[in-house]
């Protein structure tokens, strides 16, 4: 196919025993107009012959095997480069879509051709052996056909504030502005996502957004969420750090927004001292009062600190962390660390 409706491209390692759930979910849709790029990025285990099978079975499917082994973002970004269709989607090797997604995908853009769809997913919690835990459908509860800059702009923080601004696999981008606007996924262990947005969305003026949650994200205990990652402070403060500067250019750093972005900010924070305590960091009772101190005097926290204020258990810790008593904010992250360890969905509800 040399010019398909909608490429969905699927960046593959290490997914042998998912990999054909979410293949068959997307060969299943009733919108058949597509190309599936399956990015096989080194993969040791068996994945990249799945790949191939499948790419034998339908033409609609192309592999990429990559060289050697880059990260998501990476195979993102090389796929990106060959993708064909008009609109392009993003889908997880371990997650898999409901069967008319892409109908109603192509059926919005059919009625206003925007240049980014977004949409609601499924969270589901399962066990290492894939047991189902919970679910949890996230969404907006009406449609919203945004025409303006501006309209769009007003529109990120409610979406940051429900996790919808960063993810690239609850979105359809349509592919000519995503080449416009230069926009790939940055080296980093972790967040390239929300660089990849932001960079998007600095000057989109029309957006959908559907009341639906096609997506089902499948998050599995033991699974790389959760893994330790040494570098999650700083991969996780640029991203605030680019949200403050996406604002200041935007000339919308209102009392308002502040607010809310210092919440996400002190969230991200107590979620960096929490992972300080694990073994792996390797890190002192003292290397992390001085961690503390010194974001304590930076540039970052002297713009927030008049924001930190809020109702509920991010509020408590928004309180907490102004006092800048290195003793509090770091006995507040140790129980936060026990709670999610002991009672994780717990602690989703309260925080």
């Amino acid at each position: 196919m040399s010019n398909p409706y909608i490429s969905i491209i699927m960046p593959v390692y290490k997914n042998e025993d998912y990999l054909k759930t979410s293949v068959e979910s997307i060969l299943q849709q009733t919108f058949t107009d597509f190309e599936l790029l399956l990015v096989d990025d080194c993969s040791p285990d068996n994945s990249g012959a799945i790949c191939d099978e499948y790419a034998k079975k339908d033409d609609r499917i192309k592999v990429l095997h990559l060289a050697q082994n880059g990260g998501a973002g990476n195979a993102r970004n090389e796929a990106m480069k060959v993708v064909a269709g008009k609109y392009l989607c993003f889908i997880d090797a371990d997650d898999y879509i409901d069967d008319n997604m892409l109908y109603k995908l192509a059926e919005a853009v059919t009625e206003f051709p925007a240049k980014v769809v977004v949409f609601g997913l499924i969270e589901e919690y399962l066990t290492k052996d894939g047991d189902p835990l919970s679910a949890q459908a996230i969404c907006y509860h009406e449609s919203k056909v945004l025409k303006t800059q501006q309209e769009v702009r007003d529109e990120i923080l409610p979406l940051e504030k429900i996790d919808f601004y960063g993810s690239p696999c609850n979105k359809m981008y349509e592919v000519e502005y995503l080449r416009s606007t230069g926009a790939k996924f940055p080296k980093m262990r972790f967040n390239e996502d929300i660089i990849f947005n932001i960079d998007f969305f600095m000057d989109v003026d029309s957006c959908i957004i559907l009341p639906i949650a096609p997506y089902h994200y499948l998050k599995r205990s033991g699974s790389t969420t959760g893994s330790f990652i040494p570098t999650y402070f700083d991969d996780i403060m640029v991203k605030i750090d680019r949200l403050y500067d996406q604002f200041k250019y935007w000339d919308m750093l209102t009392d308002e927004n502040l607010h809310i972005i210092a919440l996400r900010y002190v969230r991200y924070m107590f979620s960096a001292l929490e992972r300080n305590f694990d073994n792996r960091s390797g890190m002192t009772a003292k290397q992390r009062k001085e961690f503390l101190k010194k974001e304590f005097h930076s540039e970052r926290y002297k713009n927030f600190e008049p924001y930190l204020y809020g109702d509920r258990f991010i509020g408590i810790m928004a309180k907490v962390y102004r006092t800048k008593s290195c003793f509090l904010c770091l006995t507040l992250a140790k129980v936060i660390s026990i709670v999610k360890k002991l009672l994780p969905l717990v602690f989703k509800k309260i925080s």
